[in-house]
């Protein structure tokens, strides 16, 4: 099985992930995020969203559809602890 996992759900992240299927990469990708949320843009969340301008949803990077478009396994509410390089496995 063909598998890639990109530890952070951040933009960085995000862009690996859209950059592998753009790239033609058609294994499984998957995301984890220590963060329940799916991807979004953090400096606005600490000045827009807590200033009161901008409501929550303004923050998402993607929209649920084109996340959807991209087929990940997304490993959401996870913190990546650990890599067994030897085992191939993220803890």
């Amino acid at each position: 099985m063909k598998r890639i996992v990109v530890v952070g759900a951040s933009a960085a992240g995000l862009a690996a992930a859209e950059t592998l299927r753009r790239e033609g990469y058609e294994g499984t990708i998957t995301l984890i995020g220590e963060e329940p949320h799916h991807p979004y843009d953090r400096p606005p969340l600490s000045k827009q969203i807590l200033g009161g301008q901008w409501e929550a949803d303004r923050v998402a990077l993607r929209a649920p559809a084109d996340l959807d478009a991209l087929g990940l396994e997304l490993r959401l509410g996870t913190a990546a602890t650990g890599l067994d390089l030897a085992g191939r496995t993220v803890g």
